[in-house]
């Protein structure tokens, strides 16, 4: 919805009805290594034995504030009932959604600043995951530009400006590194052409 030539609006609605997920059931056994002691390997077979339904929401809004200064936010809620079938023995959660982020959102600011400068400052708040025990977290990135020409930049980012760093995800199933987001400066040119 374009509510004057300065706000508009979006909103989306969503329902997924699934089957044949995805599942890591188990295999048959084995026995692994020589000379003894050995270990009894039990594998883990992916096989289609989950289904179920999401649903939620996303809203998007935009301000153009002044010529030269717009804000941008967006709130998203996300349900999952997603189960395993009465025959999986899949060993991992019951049910997935605590995994993904109920409620997420931004809110971005983006000013064109005299001398080809551009400003941004987005907020982002990501709501906890409570299945891979995962607190809530906000974040708070900035870039600011110089374009002495259109098809080029100079700029310098901040990102993760509150947490010397913050935890996004652990796998469940296989046993790698949790994902972990740091506080990150960076400088750079950019050319398109």
């Amino acid at each position: 919805m374009q509510a004057t030539s300065s706000v508009s609006a979006d909103i989306a609605a969503f329902y997924n009805d699934y089957s044949n997920l995805r599942s890591a059931e188990p295999g048959l056994p084995y026995v692994e290594g020589s000379p003894a002691p050995t270990d009894v390997v039990v594998p883990l077979v992916a096989e289609n034995k989950m289904g179920g339904g999401t649903y939620g929401i996303e809203l998007f809004g935009e301000w153009k504030i002044r010529p030269i200064w717009k804000l941008q936010g967006s709130y998203s809620y996300l349900q999952m009932n997603i189960r395993k079938d009465a025959d999986s023995l899949d060993p991992t959660a019951d049910n997935p959604s605590g995994e993904s982020p109920r409620n997420q959102f931004y809110i971005r600011s983006s000013m064109d600043l005299p001398r080809h400068l551009q400003h941004d400052v987005t907020l982002r708040y990501v709501d906890r995951l409570p299945a891979l025990n995962i607190p809530s977290y906000f974040s708070l990135d900035t870039h600011l530009g110089w374009h002495p020409v259109t098809t080029f930049e100079i700029y310098f980012t901040g990102q993760n400006l509150l947490n010397d760093q913050h935890l996004e995800f652990i796998p469940e199933l296989i046993n790698t590194v949790p994902t972990e987001v740091s506080r990150t400066f960076s400088a750079g040119v950019r050319w398109t052409f």
